[in-house]
């Protein structure tokens, strides 16, 4: 998750009962962070805390971060032996508060880090809280994540008279460009992987749904009189990309991610 964009406001409550996948596909991420008792950890782009809080049960000290204050409300709500901080991961000042000045052992960020167009602000930033030898352990989008997809929505703003070249939120590198970006800020490679990740909707959601929770700037400007019709131009042409009929052949609608993760210790 899903550090908002520039002055998006999340839908807490629909994310965590439709999008619950972001959390649970997370557990691959986690395997590679292998939290020990006693590490301090912080978890940027942290959303409703969910993964924050298994994290904790290792016996870590977790601090969740994200700049979305409706995610945090659930994540503290949900769950308070947490500690949950609104900050951007951006802002090196920031998200040095968040740390309380103090270094970390480990940064976690999942399906967060491609929300953030500043890349280099939030590796330097992170560069700055880790102790040396410290991990940072991501998993984002990467090259090629949401193509099919975003060209529906984009085939829709076409449909209704909206630009359909305006640029997305969204940064996915390639793999070469985050290895490099990380050797900058002080950083050696331990892993770098492209995944394609074919993710299953939820049962009654529909590409239309995907687009208004994540669509960001590619939706965001789509009058409330013509929502009906985008929607339905959506579906149409995510019908006609095969996306509402999985790879395997079984029916239901899927979103063609690809994930970069990584794995990075601090020089």
């Amino acid at each position: 998750m899903r550090t908002a964009p520039n002055n998006k406001v999340w839908d807490a409550a629909g994310y965590d009962a439709s999008f619950g996948f972001v959390t649970a596909y997370g557990a691959p991420v986690l395997d590679l962070l292998a939290a020990q008792p006693g590490e301090k950890i912080l978890d940027i782009g942290c959303g409703t805390g969910h993964q924050a809080a298994w994290i904790a049960t290792s016996g870590a000290h977790v601090i969740g971060t994200d700049s979305d204050a409706a995610m945090l409300e659930v994540a503290r709500r949900e769950h308070p032996e947490v500690t949950f901080v609104l900050a951007d991961a951006q802002d090196r000042v920031a998200l040095r508060a968040a740390a309380s000045d103090a270094v970390c052992d480990a940064v976690l960020s999942n399906a967060a880090m491609h929300w953030m167009p500043r890349q280099d602000d939030v590796i330097a930033g992170v560069a700055a809280v880790l102790r040396p030898g410290g991990r940072l352990v991501v998993e984002m989008g990467g090259v090629g994540n949401v193509e099919a997809i975003s060209a529906a929505i984009r085939g829709a703003r076409g449909d209704i008279g909206l630009d359909a070249d305006v640029a997305s939120s969204w940064t996915f590198p390639t793999p070469g460009e985050q290895a490099a970006r990380l050797e900058r800020h002080g950083f050696t490679v331990r892993l770098v992987q492209l995944v394609d990740r074919m993710t299953p909707l939820a049962p009654g959601d529909s590409g239309a749904d995907w687009a208004r929770m994540f669509g960001a700037v590619l939706v965001d400007d789509v009058p409330d009189d013509r929502r009906a019709e985008f929607d339905t131009g959506v579906d149409v042409h995510a019908r006609a990309a095969g996306l509402d009929v999985r790879p395997d052949g079984e029916p239901g609608w899927w979103i063609d991610y690809v994930r970069l993760r990584f794995v990075a210790a601090r020089i």
